[in-house]
């Protein structure tokens, strides 16, 4: 990744959650109207150029239907996990967490939507240097001005200590807070997910994160293993290419030999089921990414049991 230039994932799923306002029926899974100038457009119709560019560019080789579909998955992707994890912040910040950690942030906007929390939670950004030079960049070209409970924090996953720059940043080690990790553990080895997930169970108790992952292709029907392929594929030629995929079973016993107490899975069907029941623009997720939820020490929250 260059300087000054955003990962071209975080782009694509901040244009996904635009794309959502404007392509999809009411009722929204998430309402993010920042996503637009934060993805580098500067209006719908740039945005529907481009994207039906790339529609017609696709259906030529994989047919229309299945092109629909293919466009559909990052929107109903991009928005529940963002609306899952957000609104398992409010309960946490109505049982008193005070910090918020957003781990490879990329061009989520949830600090520039929510200034009503100002005065009531810390919010950490933690993200590469170059993604979060471009990030700030775009905010000054779209006057969007800081809230003054933002904290951007760089960081390299592969090469430094998670607990180190959160401290040198500002954050309280001695408070619980919760973390979001949301489209990133693919893009990292094992170790690096393992090393991330063993500092944050070293976190106060009471601390909670969420983070997705992917399901190998096994796990699979034929047409989530086709849009896995396919993912795959697009990401090794940006450059950002999927080293790590995980069994759910498996992932949570390992999760769980960290230190966490606590471990709820969130699957596709249940998202389905949540959010997408009765929807008349066919929107729904595929199979392939899950959500895990986990909290360190104790276990105080019923809602929250799981295996």
């Amino acid at each position: 990744m260059e300087a000054r230039h955003a990962s071209s994932t975080a782009v694509g799923a901040s244009r996904s959650r635009a794309a959502h306002l404007f392509l999809d029926d009411e009722p929204k899974i998430l309402n993010d109207p920042l996503a637009l100038g934060l993805s580098g457009f500067d209006n719908e119709a740039a945005l529907r150029t481009e994207i039906e560019a790339r529609y017609a560019k696709a259906a030529m080789r994989l047919g229309s239907e299945f092109t629909q579909r293919l466009f559909r998955y990052p929107r109903a992707m991009m928005t529940m996990r963002s609306r899952y994890t957000e609104d398992a912040l409010d309960r946490a910040i109505e049982r008193g967490v005070t910090q918020y950690v957003i781990l490879g942030a990329g061009l989520d906007s949830f600090a520039y939507r929510r200034p009503d929390l100002a005065n009531r939670l810390r919010i950490f950004e933690v993200d590469y240097p170059a993604s979060q030079q471009w990030k700030q960049h775009r905010l000054r070209e779209l006057h969007i001005e800081l809230p003054p409970n933002l904290t951007f924090i760089p960081v390299d996953f592969e090469t430094q200590t998670l607990a180190n720059v959160l401290t040198a940043g500002g954050y309280d080690p001695e408070k619980p807070a919760f973390l979001s990790w949301l489209g990133v553990t693919q893009y990292l080895t094992e170790e690096a997910v393992f090393n991330t997930l063993q500092q944050i169970a070293s976190l106060a108790s009471g601390t909670e994160m969420i983070f997705t992952y992917v399901v190998p292709e096994s796990l699979l029907n034929a047409e989530d293993q086709r849009f896995l392929a396919i993912n795959k594929s697009g990401a090794a030629k940006r450059g950002e290419p999927w080293v790590s995929l995980f069994e759910p079973a498996s992932l949570a016993s390992r999760v769980r030999a960290l230190g966490f107490t606590q471990i709820m899975h969130f699957s596709p069907e249940e998202a389905n089921s949540r959010y997408f029941v009765g929807r008349t623009d066919g929107l729904c997720v595929p199979g392939l990414e899950h959500l895990m939820q986990a909290r360190v020490g104790r276990v105080d929250d019923p809602e929250q049991e799981g295996t």
